[in-house]
């Protein structure tokens, strides 16, 4: 099985979580994901109206591989949401909504990419894989709650599903 990647900006991402675009200096329609714009002499700023997840978070930095990817095993976080944004290149994310199965089915999985200034909260529950370059590896930060319990990686029923990202992001 083969999908490629939707711009998380111009698609549906409410089964697995919020998008928060940081670039604009409009202010969002939802309450979940307002943010608020200042600027002055030389700087713009943009932050989130409300924490960015619903605990206190320790932040991570991962590096991920360029597309094209496989999905095989995917995790989830049953007790904590998790933030994702990229460091400084596009990021690809693969998720799948939360399910009851102790597995993500790969005919449920999407994938989008994540450009940068733009920041995504997992729901909890919602199954993802690690985040990975569009074009190149990519590095990008992340903020969840550790030490929660155990999310083990588990494989994906009926997977593994490659992963490519769209022409226009790779250039």
């Amino acid at each position: 099985m083969q999908i490629q990647a939707a711009n998380v900006l111009e698609s549906d991402f409410s089964p697995f979580g919020r998008v928060y675009d940081m670039k604009s200096s409009q202010a969002s329609a939802d309450p979940a994901t307002r943010t608020i714009h200042s600027e002055g002499p030389g700087w713009s700023d943009t932050y989130t109206a409300n924490p960015l997840i619903s605990s206190n978070g320790s932040l991570g930095f991962t590096l991920g591989s360029a597309c094209p990817f496989s999905t095989a095993k995917m995790e989830r976080h049953l007790l904590t949401e998790e933030a994702l944004f990229c460091a400084a290149d596009p990021i690809v994310l693969a998720v799948a909504a939360p399910t009851e199965e102790d597995y993500p089915s790969a005919e449920n999985i999407r994938a989008f990419v994540i450009e940068p200034g733009t920041a995504v909260v997992l729901n909890k529950g919602t199954w993802h894989d690690a985040c990975h370059g569009v074009d190149r590896e990519a590095r990008y930060y992340w903020m969840a709650t550790c030490g929660l319990g155990a999310s083990p990686w588990v494989e994906v029923k009926n997977g593994p599903v490659l992963v490519t990202a769209p022409e226009a992001a790779n250039g």
